[in-house]
């Protein structure tokens, strides 16, 4: 009579257990690959795109402004904040102008990563500046409401990769992170390019595999922010009605920006960037600027801009990008003369 099988007799048991002397070599094969794609992940991070380019950038363009400034003798200006503040200014045109008012020259920089908001911006500057003790006379900060209250939501992998220095983790984890994952991620993106920049690999193979797919997908980021952008103005302005979360916007990491300039004696002006429906910008949030000492410089409603001054209804075009920057210029001029 033939013997029964039965599944159990299919599963492992102490004697027919693979050894760890037999697995290991799958583990290291493992460990290797994962290793190579890391390796291969910072090897071409600082060429991923345009953004990661310009933060990459960041040391040189620091130290080469510190360098012109000890040079020359001129006031250190570096132009802050995000893609509206990129898209925005002209540097070129605004040192220009300044001559033109025969002001004191300057010498100035963009530090503008796009898609960033305050939080980034507070360990972006103890990073790149405090960290190398190399800072600004004046500090010029764009923005739009939502880029400096505390209810923006934390962009986790890139602040931990890009923004946060390796030092100021335990102050990220004490002050804006509160659960175990998402500790545990800022470690991994922080130390990891594979992990902190996972999403734009994945942009970078389809990119590569389909023709305009960065070109495609970029405007309609563009377009969707705008639209966004354009709900959340339309609501602010309606009938003079604040936003109905206004009252509950805090501005604690806007206190903290605040604090590591003044300790520098960094002259730091806030400016709500123009847009092409004039937005709500709370009223708490500039008195806490003032407060502290600092100023408030309001672009919100420069005069001979309109909606067509606007590339994507959001971004500022190159005629937006003129006027704005000759605007600039003029404020400038009353803070150096």
């Amino acid at each position: 009579m033939a013997k029964k099988y039965h599944d159990y007799d299919a599963l492992p048991t102490d004697r027919r257990a693979t050894s760890w002397q037999k697995e290991m070599p799958v583990v290291i094969v493992v460990l290797a690959f994962i290793l190579s794609l890391e390796l291969i992940a910072r090897v071409i991070a600082p060429v991923l795109d345009y953004d990661r380019e310009n933060i990459y950038a960041f040391p040189e363009t620091i130290a080469q402004l510190e360098e012109e400034s000890n040079t020359s003798g001129k006031q250190k200006v570096v132009f802050f904040g995000n893609s509206l503040m990129l898209h925005g200014l002209n540097q070129t045109l605004v040192k220009d102008e300044l001559n033109s008012m025969k002001s004191p020259a300057i010498e100035s920089a963009k530090v503008t990563p796009v898609g960033t908001a305050m939080l980034d911006w507070v360990y972006l500057y103890r990073r790149y500046f405090t960290d190398v003790n190399s800072h600004p006379d004046i500090l010029v900060v764009g923005f739009v409401g939502h880029h400096i209250h505390d209810q923006e939501a934390i962009k986790l992998r890139r602040l931990a990769r890009h923004f946060v220095a390796v030092q100021d983790l335990p102050q990220l984890w004490e002050k804006d992170l509160k659960d175990f994952h998402n500790i545990t991620q800022s470690i991994l993106c922080n130390i990891s390019a594979l992990e902190g920049d996972q999403p734009e690999h994945q942009l970078g193979i389809l990119q590569t595999l389909v023709a305009d797919y960065r070109k495609g997908l970029n405007r309609n980021n563009n377009l969707v922010s705008a639209w966004k952008q354009r709900l959340i103005q339309e609501s602010a302005t309606a009938n003079g009605i604040k936003r109905v979360n206004e009252s509950d916007e805090t501005y604690q990491r806007m206190q903290r920006f605040i604090a590591e300039c003044r300790v520098h004696n960094v002259k730091v002006y806030f400016v709500p960037m123009p847009q092409p429906e004039v937005w709500d910008f709370n009223p708490d949030a500039q008195k806490i600027i003032e407060t502290q000492g600092m100023t408030v410089m309001d672009a919100r409603n420069i005069a001979g801009m309109t909606p067509e001054d606007f590339s994507d209804g959001y971004h500022l075009g190159e005629t937006g990008n003129a006027k704005f920057s000759k605007w600039i210029a003029t404020q400038l001029y009353q803070i150096l003369k």
